[in-house]
Parts: structure tokens; C-alpha cells; sequence
């Protein structure tokens, strides 16, 4: 979650200022790590049930972010087999999280605005993200860097959405154990 708040200042302050440091592909596959990290988060707390819809999108998820770490570390080397996972890796993911967020909202285990995180990431970067990319030419274009900001503002309330989601069981749970 924190990798995620830094994620989004460090691409605001690139918008800004078109500051790209040396080390910002190790920076984005740390970032991405983390955004791995919610997506197991979001499997482990069983908000998409057990269905096939949310075994197949949480599985494209967590291809889409291993992948773009990989792009990410590949590509000062490689720009050429970087390009070709960036052009895959995120479609996988924003489509992984669009169905697995499909099983959030059937399964109903979670309510009120945490239930569309899930879509909402993988819509961002169908809808924004990847348009912006397109027609921007990528970072450090402002355009491209406003919408990974956005993007990762996604991935914090997704992350919110899944420590929220976690916290309110454990907390009835002990709320049940003083009342017995």
C-alpha cells in the first residue's frame, strides 16, 4: 500500500516536473511488486469466492504484474522485448482485474464502494491508461504520467478496499468474543 502512495506521488512529480531518474524502471518493478502484492491480497481474502470467473481473472492479474515487473527490469537492457511485454502485461492485468472484480460484485462478500475497486483498476487502464500511452508516445509525457498517477491512486483504493475488507471481519470476531 505504502509502494502504491509513492507510486502515485512519483509519477505526479514526474508530470510536473518531466524528472525521470536513472533508476525509474527499478523503481516501477518495485512498484509493480507491490501491485502484485494487492492482487494476492485480493485472492487470499476471499472476496471473489471460488468460482471460475475468480480463479481466471485473478490469475491473468497476477500474470499481468509479473510480467510488468519483468518489462520493467528487461527493458534498460532490452528495449525492443520490453516494449513487447509492456504492449501485453498491463491488458492482461487491467482484463484479469475487470473479471475478477466481476466475482467481487457476484460473490457479494464485500459492500459499499470497496466492491468496485477491483474494476475499477483494470477499466482505468483500459479506459485512461492505455489510450493515454497510446497517444502520448508513453512516459515522460505529462499526458502518460497523469494517467499512471490516476492509475495508481486505483491501486491504493484497491489496497484500502482489501486491508478495510480484512480488518471488519476480525473486528466482529472480537467484538463476539468479549460478548460470549
Amino acid at each position: 500500500m505504502v509502494i502504491t502512495v509513492l507510486a502515485a506521488l512519483f509519477a505526479a512529480i514526474g508530470a510536473l516536473t518531466a524528472w525521470e531518474p536513472s533508476w525509474g524502471f527499478l523503481a516501477q518493478a518495485v512498484i509493480h511488486l507491490g501491485e502484485l502484492a494487492v492482487v494476492i491480497a485480493l485472492a487470499l481474502c476471499g472476496a471473489t469466492g471460488r468460482g471460475w470467473l475468480a480463479r481466471i481473472g485473478l490469475g491473468a492479474a497476477v500474470i499481468g504484474q509479473v510480467l510488468l515487473v519483468a518489462a520493467e527490469l528487461i527493458y534498460p537492457v532490452s528495449p525492443d522485448v520490453g516494449d513487447q511485454i509492456f504492449s501485453v502485461a498491463p491488458l492482461l492485468s487491467a482484463v484479469g482485474l475487470i473479471v475478477a472484480g466481476i466475482a467481487v460484485l457476484t460473490a457479494r462478500r464485500w459492500s459499499g464502494w470497496h466492491r468496485f475497486t477491483p474494476v475499477l483498476v483494470g477499466l482505468w487502464s483500459l479506459v485512461v491508461l492505455t489510450p493515454a500511452i497510446i497517444a502520448s508516445g508513453g512516459p515522460p509525457a505529462p499526458l502518460a504520467l497523469w494517467a499512471i498517477t490516476g492509475w495508481e491512486l486505483c491501486w491504493v483504493l484497491l489496497g484500502v478496499a482489501v486491508l478495510t475488507e480484512v480488518a471488519v471481519p476480525a473486528r466482529r470476531r472480537r467484538a463476539a468474543a468479549r460478548v460470549s
